[in-house]
């Protein structure tokens, strides 16, 4: 019987990773790292401390530059590129340890994102865009100073879109509370707000558990579900809760010292030999339906 792609399958990669290397001096940090993730695809990726999957993660975002291979995001080339000229394409993360403008609300931590989101780059065009791009932030910043009512109504704009992803999240009763005033479980809410904020087409959460109760965590697995499927994203995961990650993910691959050693389902994942040797434990193993 011959494969049928699904639609899905056939449809180009949002972010893809062929083959990227780097490493520090002598050590290794991540080998012949491989990864496509599509709109609506759900993924994690996991591994011991110190596996590299933060460090995949700097690299696909450009915090790091690959020593070998290629990342792609919305069909461009990446590679050598800021940041937030990868995130203006469609790629947004969270991160392990949170950073939020703890001195401002949670709305205007949000607002803060949705107006970056509409900020126009000149990396990618010549001088033209770059000399207009100098005039619009001329006469945005007159605007601001002299309260037009154009710069109003952007504002109110701004204002109705951060409070929507506050709604999202469940925030809305923090809105005018000092990001650093809220419990952590919901600064890790804000965050992923802010990143949703820019508008992606692809999210890398970095530990979003991280310091959540059971009934957190619980609610998160159900949100970030939701998060995909409203807004049409793709999505990649960080996790060191096991239950989370393999309640949600549909597709799991595995660090361990800077190199993918299984990738699979989660039932295929967890059952493998090398993986329970390198991360999971036979212990976990045992208490999830017996040995490999």
């Amino acid at each position: 019987m011959s494969a049928v792609l699904t639609s899905q399958e056939t449809r180009p990669p949002l972010l893809q990773a062929d083959g990227v290397s780097i490493q520090f001096g002598g050590l290794k940090a991540l080998t012949d790292f491989h990864l496509a993730i599509r709109q609506g695809d759900l993924l994690g990726l996991i591994g011991p401390n110190g596996a590299g999957k933060s460090t995949a993660f700097n690299v696909l975002t450009g915090v790091y530059q690959p020593t070998r291979g290629e990342v792609r995001v919305a069909g461009q080339r990446v590679n050598g590129r800021k940041p937030h000229q990868i995130n203006h394409l469609g790629l947004a993360r969270t991160f392990q340890n949170i950073r939020l403008f703890r001195a401002l609300t949670a709305l205007d931590n949000v607002k803060v994102a949705c107006r970056a989101q509409g900020a126009l780059h000149p990396h990618e065009l010549g001088a033209g865009t770059k000399l207009r791009n100098a005039i619009t932030n001329y006469r945005d910043w007159w605007r601001a100073l002299l309260l037009t009512p154009h710069f109003q109504e952007e504002e109110r704009e701004l204002t109705r879109q951060a409070e929507h992803l506050l709604e999202v999240m469940g925030l809305s009763h923090r809105r005018d509370e000092e990001a650093r005033n809220l419990p952590y479980g919901e600064q890790r809410r804000l965050e992923i707000a802010r990143a949703l904020g820019t508008k992606p087409r692809v999210l890398l959460l970095d530990e979003p558990a991280a310091g959540m109760n059971t009934r957190e965590k619980a609610d998160l697995m159900v949100l970030i579900r939701k998060l995909r499927d409203d807004f049409q994203l793709g999505v990649l995961v960080i996790e060191h809760d096991m239950k989370l990650v393999m309640g949600i993910c549909e597709q799991i691959t595995v660090l361990d010292h800077g190199e993918t050693i299984a990738r699979g389902a989660p039932a295929q994942v967890r059952s493998d030999r090398k993986v329970i040797e390198a991360y999971l434990g036979d212990s976990y193993l045992e208490s999830h339906g017996g040995a490999a």
